[in-house]
Order: structure tokens, then C-alpha cells, then sequence
């Protein structure tokens, strides 16, 4: 997947995710993209 190479559009999408989710982030939820099993455990365990 690392080497597939993305439209603008779809960069544009998922930028404006990232903000939005970014956006209604709090002090007790926090919204984040994870690419593994392993990023996700990491975000977990902070």
C-alpha cells in the first residue's frame, strides 16, 4: 500500500479528515489514524 501512489482528490479527502477528526478531538477522546496493529497499540498504551 506504501507504494501507491494517491490523487490529489483523494490526498485532499484525507487531509480534511484528518482535520476534521483533529477537530472534535478532547482531553478524553482523542481521534488518530493508525496504519498497524502496532501504532494503534502504541497510541493505547501512552
Amino acid at each position: 500500500m506504501s507504494s501507491m501512489q494517491l490523487r490529489s482528490i483523494e490526498e485532499s479527502k484525507i487531509h480534511c479528515a484528518r482535520e476534521d477528526f483533529k477537530a472534535i478531538s478532547s482531553d478524553s477522546v482523542v481521534f488518530d489514524v493508525v496504519d498497524s496493529y502496532q501504532s494503534l497499540f502504541d497510541m493505547v498504551m501512552r
